[in-house]
């Protein structure tokens, strides 16, 4: 490959990814100028967008697609009043060009050119962050087995080389685990076009209100959040968001408002997915959740097929696939909850870990096994009673007039050996439920790296991944929330 060659494709690279960026725009700043027509500085802007896409695609070659970007740009500055409707047809044209261009991209080189202009901004794929992540884990393994040689050996020099280690690790890690972080802001911004089209389609109105846009989360729990962030809003539109002469009958604005707000909570990520519309019937859910035997009606709602909708329609009702969801955000390790008023509206409230790339756990083990529990997730540990059977797989413990039910994790992993005469009990929480995890010891608080899991282990429920231990041994990662679950379900059966 000549330098030529070289220059071009990271040329071609770079306009795929800039042209994603001025799509975006474009389409945030059509859908603002609908609110605001007469916003001159606004127009200005969006010319400009219009513009860099029609160069950066004449840079490289795609005349097709600058051809179009020149039409668009002269509509944009001809008319004196803007037909956003075709306007907002135009980007999802942009959008089909643009995947076309991209399947045909040619490969990107791993070396640099010599005469490419300098940048103090670099993409990096994400699998590469992984992989320094990893070796970082390696080290940390590695620093493991040598803090054990020196322990054993009591050398006072080696421990203070060893102390020196262990920081750089950790600083390694903590910048590996901020490049993975990417603000929320692109990933909100998306959805106003949602709001709006969907809205439309079922002769209503409505407009989304983003918060903390700015507040980073990990890259790949952002990409996984966004199908079930469509569908709450979908439910929102479809159940929640009412007709605009019905919310002119009740005091409301004839406009709808779905609002999406991030912050920072207690060390993780506080998602809310709020809507200004009729709020859940809780009536038709509470006699639902009777009928099937269940106490608690908000749990109701994310079992599968659940709705109170009398009608389908091409949107799903509050309650149907919001199973759907709440896997998808326990796959995260965070957790759900529902909070609705008659009339005024629900509010959805996610609660995710900072990074999915690390973990802060608790290390317990039974027999010659050894399983991380998330922090997140622990109360408390206490002493199994002696009057409680060493042989069942679950229990139930009375802690401070608290009925908690107990899992015993030799059982339910099916790990041999004799139980010992002293257990304890590791007391979780999830989703406003308790349970205890019963093990032969306790091991303490740390940090793991998260590691895939195997083809084998994907297949046993309960387990939400797998590390390496500092002496080299694997240990898996509970997945609480489905451990928890199961309990509960066993406990209302």
């Amino acid at each position: 490959m000549d330098e030529f060659d070289l220059n071009y494709e990271e040329l071609y690279a770079t306009f795929i990814a800039d042209a994603k960026e001025d799509i975006a725009a474009l389409e945030a700043g059509l859908l603002a100028l609908e609110e605001t027509p007469n916003d001159a500085e606004l127009r200005r802007e969006l010319l400009r967008h219009a513009h860099t896409l029609k160069g950066n695609a004449s840079c490289v070659g795609f005349d097709s697609f600058a051809a179009f970007a020149h039409t668009y740009e002269a509509q944009l500055e001809s008319a004196d009043a803007l037909d956003i409707p075709a306007l907002l047809n135009g980007i999802d044209t942009f959008r089909k060009m643009l995947g076309v261009a991209q399947a045909f991209q040619p490969a990107a080189p791993g070396g640099r050119s010599e005469n490419l202009p300098y940048t103090s901004t670099l993409r990096l794929a994400v699998e590469k962050l992984d992989r320094m992540l990893d070796l970082a884990g390696e080290i940390a393994i590695l620093r493991g087995r040598v803090q054990q040689i020196i322990s054993a050996r009591g050398d006072d020099l080696l421990v203070e080389v060893e102390r020196q280690i262990d920081q750089l690790q950790r600083e390694l890690q903590e910048l590996i685990m901020r490049a993975r972080m990417v603000p929320v802001g692109p990933l909100f911004r998306q959805y106003a076009r949602t709001v709006r089209d969907l809205a439309s389609a079922h002769g209503k109105n409505a407009r989304l209100v983003t918060r903390g846009e700015d507040v980073e989360l990990d890259t790949t729990a952002v990409e996984l959040l966004r199908d079930p962030l469509t569908h709450m809003i979908r439910n929102a539109i479809d159940h929640g968001i009412e007709l605009p002469e019905v919310r002119a009958a009740n005091g409301k604005s004839p406009i709808g408002t779905i609002t999406l707000d991030a912050r920072h909570e207690a060390g993780t990520i506080t998602i809310r997915i709020s809507d200004d519309g009729a709020g859940l019937d809780r009536g038709a859910i509470a006699a639902r959740a009777r009928s099937l035997g269940m106490d608690d009606s908000d749990r109701l709602i994310f079992e599968p097929g659940f709705t109170t909708s009398s009608e389908v329609t091409d949107m799903s009702g509050r309650g149907v696939g919001m199973d759907v969801v709440r896997r998808a955000i326990e796959s995260l390790r965070g957790s759900i909850a529902i909070e609705t008023s008659e009339g005024r509206g629900t509010t959805f409230t996610l609660r995710l870990p900072l990074t999915l790339a690390m973990i802060d756990g608790f290390g317990v083990a039974a027999g010659d096994e050894t399983w991380i529990v998330p922090m997140e997730h622990v109360v408390e540990c206490v002493e199994l009673p002696d009057g409680e059977s060493r042989d069942d797989t679950t229990g139930v413990l009375l802690l401070r007039d608290e009925i908690v039910p107990w899992v015993r994790l030799r059982k339910l992993f099916e790990i041999g050996g004799d139980t010992p005469s002293r257990e304890n009990v590791l007391v979780v929480q999830h989703g406003g439920a308790r349970a205890g995890f019963v093990v032969d010891e306790l091991h303490g608080a740390g940090q793991a790296v998260i590691k895939p899991l195997g083809n084998y282990f994907e297949a046993i429920p309960g387990i939400a991944g797998s590390s390496i231990l500092g002496s080299g041994r694997v240990a898996l990662i509970l997945d609480t929330a489905t451990i928890v679950r199961n309990l509960e379900m066993r406990g209302a059966a």
